[in-house]
C-alpha cells in the first residue's frame, strides 16, 4: 500500500510547475478577490457526504457576506470523482488549478485520505494552506505506530501547510473499544484486513482494549468484534467468527455496503468522525436551521466540518491582518489556531495539524442505514 501512495503522490506531483504565483511562493493576488477552492467527490458512492461538504463550505462564504476585512472572497467548487470514486488525476486536477490561480488562499479538501494523499504534495508545493474536512488517515499528519508510513513524504517542501478538522482513524479505533466496554463486552477479538490502515486501526484498538481491561481471545470465547478494514474485506475476515456485536470504522458508512450486508446488519455497530447533526453545540444548532432554510433540508454529518473548513480558513485570512493576502501568513494563522469555537466544538490545532476535537458519533445499521445511537469521548 506505501508503495501505491508513493506513486500517486509522484504522479500527481508530476503534474505541477514548480513555483506558483509571484514566482516567492507566497501567492500573492494580483487583484481585490481572493479564491478558495473546495475539492469533493460530487458523484457515486460518496456524493451526499460531498455535496454536504460544499453545501457547508457555501454557507460558511455566505455568513462571512463573501468578505474579509474588506477583500472580496470567493469559492471555486470541484469534483474529484471519476467513474464513481475520487480520481487520482482528477484530485491532482483540482489541486494543481488551486496552485496556479494567482488569486488563490486556500484549499479545502478532500474528503478520501487517498484523495488527500493526492492532492497534498502539491499544495504544499504551491506554498497553500490545505484543509480537510473530512480525510481521518493518522499518516497525513503522524507516524502511525503501525507501519511506516512518514507524513513529510507528502510535504515535499519540508513546511508544513495542512490541517484537519475531523478527528483521526485511530481516535475511531479507541472510540470503538470504549463503546465495546460501554456495551458491558467482556472479552473481544479484533481483525484487519492486512492494509496499512487495517493494522493502524487493529493497533490503537487493542492498545486501548487492554488499558480499558477488556480480556481478548478469539472465536466463540469473544463478546465482540471489532473490524479494522474496507467493505471489500468484511466478508472475508469475519469468516469462521460469529460474535454478537460487531464494531467498525467509518469505512463502512458506504450506502451499497450496508445495503448488502446482510444479516450481519443487526449486529453492526460503526463509529464516524463526524459528529451526528444532533449532538453539535449551540452554534452548531445554529448552523443545522440555517442549513435548513438555504438547502431545503437538514445538514448530513460532512456538512459543519465542510462549514468548519471554509469557516477556519476564513477567519485564519482575517487574522493574518495586512498579511491576509499572503498564502504563508494564513498557513501560519491555520496551524496556531487556538481555543477556536466553531460549529463542530471548541478545539485547537496542535502541531502536527491535528484538531483537538475527540468526539466520536456510534451508529447502528438499522434498515441498510446507520442511525445515531451515541456520543463517545474516548
Amino acid at each position: 500500500m506505501s508503495a501505491r501512495f508513493a506513486a500517486a503522490a509522484l504522479a500527481a506531483l508530476a503534474l505541477v510547475p514548480i513555483g506558483c504565483g509571484d514566482g516567492g511562493g507566497n501567492g500573492r493576488g494580483s487583484g481585490p478577490t481572493l479564491t478558495v477552492y473546495v475539492s469533493a467527490p460530487l458523484h457515486g458512492e460518496r456524493a451526499a457526504e460531498g455535496r454536504a461538504i460544499v453545501n457547508g463550505a457555501k454557507l460558511a462564504l455566505v455568513d462571512a457576506g463573501s468578505e474579509v476585512s474588506g477583500i472580496a472572497v470567493e469559492g471555486v467548487y470541484l469534483d474529484d470523482t471519476e467513474q464513481g470514486r475520487w480520481s487520482l488525476a482528477g484530485t491532482a486536477e483540482n489541486a494543481r488549478r488551486a496552485s496556479e490561480d494567482v488569486t488563490a488562499i486556500g484549499y479545502v479538501g478532500d474528503l478520501d485520505s487517498g484523495a488527500t494523499r493526492v492532492s497534498l504534495p502539491i499544495t504544499n508545493q504551491a506554498e497553500m494552506v490545505q484543509i480537510s474536512p473530512g480525510s481521518t488517515a493518522v499518516d497525513l499528519t503522524r507516524t502511525p505506530s503501525a507501519g511506516d508510513l512518514e507524513p513529510e513524504r507528502l510535504q515535499p517542501t519540508d513546511t508544513q501547510t495542512f490541517a484537519r478538522v475531523v478527528p483521526a482513524d485511530d481516535m475511531q479505533a479507541r472510540a470503538a473499544a470504549l463503546w465495546a466496554k460501554r456495551m458491558g463486552v467482556e472479552r473481544v477479538d479484533f481483525v484487519s484486513d492486512g492494509s496499512q490502515f487495517g493494522e493502524v486501526l487493529a493497533e490503537a484498538f487493542s492498545s486501548e482494549a487492554a488499558r480499558l481491561g477488556l480480556g481478548t481471545g478469539e472465536g466463540g470465547g469473544v463478546d465482540a468484534l471489532y473490524y479494522a478494514g474496507s467493505p471489500e474485506g468484511f466478508a472475508r475476515a469475519l469468516r469462521g467468527r460469529p460474535p454478537r456485536t460487531v464494531i467498525a470504522s467509518d469505512a463502512l458508512l458506504v450506502p451499497s455496503f450496508l445495503r448488502r450486508v446482510g444479516p450481519l446488519a443487526d449486529r453492526l455497530h460503526i463509529t464516524s468522525g463526524f459528529r451526528d447533526p444532533s449532538t453539535l453545540p449551540l452554534e452548531g444548532r445554529r448552523f443545522a436551521r440555517s442549513y435548513r432554510r438555504r438547502f431545503g433540508q437538514p445538514p448530513g454529518p460532512a456538512a459543519a466540518y465542510g462549514y468548519e473548513s471554509m469557516a477556519l480558513l476564513l477567519d485564519a485570512i482575517r487574522r493574518a491582518g495586512d498579511q491576509r493576502d499572503q498564502r504563508d501568513a494564513v498557513i501560519d494563522e491555520v496551524l496556531s489556531t487556538r481555543d477556536r469555537r466553531s460549529v463542530v466544538g471548541t478545539y485547537s490545532i496542535d502541531g502536527n495539524g491535528d484538531t483537538t476535537l475527540e468526539m466520536i458519533s456510534g451508529y447502528r445499521v438499522r434498515d441498510g442505514k446507520p442511525v445515531f445511537e451515541t456520543e463517545l469521548r474516548p
